[in-house]
């Protein structure tokens, strides 16, 4: 698999995964650090909640990209749509 094809392997499953985000985190609790309180004020502001799981997913893939010296500039706009090429 070539940095590329890494790249958008990573931005295709970002997409898919983005929206089961919450429940996935919630489901999976006993692997990170948030309590149930945590889980509780995510669910309250979920407008948010979702806007802070795309800054880290695009951020991560793009630091990702970097670390094998590829600019692939993914924005969040590019998460919300189809394919890009």
């Amino acid at each position: 698999m070539t940095r590329g094809e890494l790249l958008n392997f990573l931005e295709k499953e970002a997409k898919r995964y983005r929206k089961e985000a919450l429940s996935s985190i919630e489901r999976n609790k006993h692997m990170n650090n948030l309590s149930k309180q945590d889980i509780l004020r995510l669910k309250k502001d979920r407008q948010m909640t979702q806007k802070m799981i795309d800054a880290l997913l695009v951020d991560f893939i793009n630091v990702i990209g970097n670390s094998q010296g590829c600019d692939y500039g993914l924005y969040v706009k590019h998460l919300e749509s189809a394919d890009r090429t």
